[in-house]
């Protein structure tokens, strides 16, 4: 099976487009210029991603706070998941760059 190598660059570009689109709430900057997304992987087909972002600093000591970062999280990837749907992609997995725990 060949690859169109360059057609998969340009869903990249849309998928990071999309993403540029979406929030951090509360913050006035997008997932992508704040360094929350880190890194992006699709299949073959470019229909299927895999986001990772950068889950580590969210979680300081308090347990109030972790459970607002989680909210927060929970958000985030949700909001990323919607938004990529939206525009076509059939499967959108969150994932914890770190960890590689799955966010949901």
């Amino acid at each position: 099976m060949s690859v169109d190598r360059e057609a998969l660059l340009r869903r990249l570009k849309e998928a990071e487009d999309i993403l540029k689109k979406v929030e951090v709430p509360g913050f006035d900057v997008d997932v992508v210029s704040s360094g929350v997304v880190q890194k992006l992987r699709i299949s073959t087909d470019g229909r299927k991603l895999v986001v990772y972002v950068d889950f580590r600093s969210s979680d300081p000591n308090c347990g109030f706070c972790k459970f607002i970062n989680h909210t927060l999280w929970t958000t985030i990837a949700k909001e990323i998941k919607n938004a990529l749907i939206n525009e076509g992609f059939t499967e959108v997995l969150v994932v914890d760059s770190a960890s590689g725990a799955l966010l949901e």
